[in-house]
């Protein structure tokens, strides 16, 4: 802010401030000036005599006050200008959230159709075995009729030979010929060997019949462990058709869970975007209240400023001099005497002297 002067249009005149009047004869250029000036206190006198002036220069001013108000109007200007540009950011708008893709529709194709022939070929195990069990656990028929005809056939020889042998018996009871015991002792060693022949031909019938029955068992327990295995594999295919399914569940329970999430998510987002929109706008209402608290500090030190009297030389020309203060009331009033020359000779009359009345109502500032 530039300093109050008479040229100043902002600034109070200091005809107006002092209160000045004039009284003049002739060409007041070329005459001295007398001017009557009242302060608060001495030291706003800015002048000395027997010092050159120039036209405009200041006479009386509060110098102290005026550089202190001038600093704060700087910091205050200083405040002002940093607040006003001080930028506050506006609030980042959320963008949307692309939508959930829907989940696809739950397929259990695979799980069933294992199922599926997992349940056939159990049944055709069960099937099998079921016709197989009865056949498997009776006798070969054709081994059995073997056996019993090699048994029948054994009995037969045998008792021929018993027979034969009580025929011998008798025969040597009897004391036949030696030729016809011999002859019937040879028939009945070939008896006893046919004998032996079958008992090893019935012992290769049991020997086949065993063997057929182990063979069977053996089929038996096949056609069986086919059971259970497809039992089994069905079990299975049952099983992994549930995992699917709980597997399905848990797919559908995370896409909901996910979905109440980005909810939540967009809420929270919401609310804190309504959050900062309201500071926002809170930060732009107390920006506004400090810039117009600092414009109020600002036009007050204006105010001040424009108060502080200042008196500035009417003319060119030298103190002539500067008469003793006189105090009164708590004021103090001198006479300035402005010389168009430096010559301390030159007399003062009636009719050659130029004089002014001037006194300031300001008040010290401190």
């Amino acid at each position: 802010m530039a300093p109050l002067s008479a040229q100043n249009s902002s600034t109070p005149d200091p005809v107006e401030v002092f209160k000045s009047s004039k009284k003049s004869t002739g060409n007041s250029d070329s005459r001295s000036l007398r001017l009557s000036v009242t302060v608060d206190t001495p030291e706003f006198l800015q002048i000395e005599e027997g010092k050159e002036i120039k036209k405009g220069q200041v006479i009386v001013d509060n110098k102290t006050e005026r550089s202190r108000l001038e600093v704060q109007r700087k910091d205050i200007a200083l405040q002002l200008d940093n607040l006003s540009k001080k930028q506050i950011p506006k609030p980042f708008e959320p963008k949307s959230t692309p939508p959930l893709l829907p989940v696809p529709p739950a397929q259990f194709l695979e799980e069933e159709s294992n199922i599926a022939a997992s349940q056939l070929k159990l049944q055709q195990a069960e099937s099998i075995l079921d016709k197989r069990t009865p056949i498997l656990l009776s006798d070969n028929p054709e081994k059995r009729a073997s056996m019993e005809r090699a048994e029948a056939a054994l009995r037969g020889a045998t008792e021929k030979v018993r027979e034969q042998e009580e025929l011998l018996k008798s025969m040597q009871d009897l004391r036949l010929e030696a030729p016809v015991i011999r002859h019937e002792e040879a028939k009945l060693n070939a008896m006893k060997s046919e004998t032996e022949q079958l008992q090893s031909a019935l012992q290769r019938e049991q020997a086949l019949m065993a063997a057929a029955g182990t063979q069977q068992q053996q089929e038996l327990q096949n056609l069986q462990i086919a059971v259970q295995v497809a039992r089994s594999e069905l079990q299975i295919a049952i099983a992994r058709l549930e995992t699917a399914r709980n597997n399905r569940k848990l797919v559908e329970y995370k896409a909901s869970m996910e979905a109440v999430q980005r909810a939540e998510e967009e809420n929270r987002t919401k609310q804190v975007h309504s959050q900062q929109k309201l500071q926002y706008e809170e930060n732009l209402r107390n920006k506004e209240y400090q810039l117009g608290q600092l414009r109020s500090q600002l036009a007050a030190v204006d105010e001040k400023l424009a108060q502080i009297p200042i008196l500035r030389s009417p003319r060119d020309g030298y103190i002539r001099r500067i008469k003793p203060w006189v105090g009164n009331n708590g004021k103090y009033t001198t006479t300035i005497t402005i010389s168009a020359s430096n010559n301390n000779n030159q007399s003062f009359t009636s009719n050659g002297t130029n004089t002014s009345t001037l006194s300031t109502t300001g008040t010290k500032k401190h």
